[in-house]
C-alpha cells in the first residue's frame, strides 16, 4: 500500500505545480513496483504520470519513449475489459503522447496520435466523462487539438495551447 500512497502523493504533487518532487516520486514508484508484484497496468499508469512531468520539463525525447511503453499496455487492458467511452486510459495515455508531438512542433503526428473515435479533450483539466468523436471541435488555427467546449478550448488556449499554435 505504500507504493499507491506514493503515487497518490505524486499526483497531488504534480497538480499543485511541484514536478520535481512529483518526477522523484514517480521515478522511486516506477522502480519499485515490479518487486513488489504490481502489475504491468500499474506500471504502465506510472508511466503515464511520470512522463506528464517530464513534458512539463521539455525531456521531450524521454516522455516519447516512457509513453509508448505505456499507451501498449493500457490500450490492450482497455480493450480486454470493453471499455468503450472516451476516456478511456489509452486515450488519456494517446492525448499525453499528441502534446509532446505538439511540443516538438511535429503537427501531423499530434493529429494521428489524436484518430478519429480515439480522441479526447485536449484541455489537461477538462471534467466531461465522455462525449462522442462528433462533439469533439478543432483548434481553428492548428486544426491538431481537440476541445469538448468553448470553455475548454480558452483554458487550454491561456494554459499550454497558445505557445505551440
Amino acid at each position: 500500500m505504500e507504493l499507491v500512497r506514493l503515487s497518490d502523493e505524486g499526483i497531488k504533487l504534480a497538480k499543485i505545480g511541484k514536478l520535481r518532487e512529483a518526477e522523484k516520486i514517480f521515478r522511486d514508484v516506477l522502480t519499485r513496483k515490479p518487486a513488489a508484484g504490481f502489475d504491468d497496468v500499474s506500471l504502465a499508469l506510472t508511466q503515464h504520470e511520470l512522463g506528464g512531468v517530464l513534458r512539463q520539463f521539455g525531456d521531450l525525447d524521454a516522455v516519447l519513449e516512457l509513453l509508448t511503453k505505456s499507451l501498449a499496455v493500457r490500450d490492450r487492458a482497455d480493450d480486454k475489459a470493453c471499455i468503450s467511452i472516451a476516456l478511456r486510459d489509452s486515450n488519456i495515455t494517446r492525448e499525453e503522447i499528441a502534446k509532446v508531438y505538439e511540443a516538438k512542433g511535429d503537427y501531423i503526428k499530434a493529429l494521428q496520435m489524436r484518430q478519429p473515435d480515439k480522441r479526447i479533450c485536449g484541455n489537461e483539466v477538462c471534467e466531461t466523462i465522455d462525449y462522442s468523436d462528433d462533439e469533439l471541435v478543432a483548434c481553428s488555427r492548428c486544426k491538431c487539438v481537440f476541445y469538448c467546449s468553448k470553455t475548454c478550448q480558452r483554458q487550454d488556449w491561456k494554459s499550454r495551447h497558445k505557445s505551440f499554435c
